[in-house]
């Protein structure tokens, strides 16, 4: 995978519970759930976040190249990508995080959507979303001129306009 649980550990993408420990070694009851929700939405929102940033092609190698890297931690290492992988951390880290805060202020019934009672506050989580889609549109932008400097050695990314598009508090 591009991220792990770390990313959301501390510091402004900080999800309570979130844990860098061993499954069965977790320090509550409650984090391996937690980690594992941040891992499902890893998983869902990967493969169309690098769609988006450096478009269908390219997405596919390093879909490829993440797979190779997760099966055998000694697989030889592919310089061209691994720059531009760590380019995309942090930007992937903060739309996730604006994907989870999305989901986390209601829960789908038969009904409608209900909203959920925050364990800690009864702030909606709008101000940090529209927060984390902004600084990640930066990220992104950044990115994508670097993309067209000589230090990038891969050709041919194309960054959607989608990602390159702030929103408001109204999402718009």
């Amino acid at each position: 995978m591009l991220i792990d649980c770390s990313y959301f550990t501390d510091g402004p993408r900080h999800i309570q519970n979130a844990t860098l420990c061993n499954p069965g070694k977790m320090p509550n009851p409650n984090a391996e759930e937690v980690n594992g929700a941040i891992e499902a939405y890893i998983r869902k929102f990967q493969k169309p976040f690098l769609k988006g940033v450096v478009g269908a092609p390219t997405a596919g190698a390093i879909m490829s190249y993440l797979k190779l890297i997760d099966m055998d931690e000694h697989e030889e290492r592919d310089a061209a990508l691994d720059m531009v992988l760590e380019q995309l951390r942090e930007p992937f880290a903060n739309y996730v995080f604006y994907k989870i805060l999305r989901d986390a202020n209601n829960q789908a019934t038969m009904t409608g959507l209900v909203r959920l009672k925050c364990a800690n506050t009864y702030v909606a989580p709008l101000r940090r979303q529209v927060s984390a889609w902004n600084d990640m549109v930066d990220m992104i932008a950044d990115f994508s001129e670097w993309c067209k400097t000589s230090d990038c050695n891969i050709s041919g990314i194309t960054v959607d306009s989608n990602f390159l598009t702030k929103i408001n508090a109204l999402n718009l």
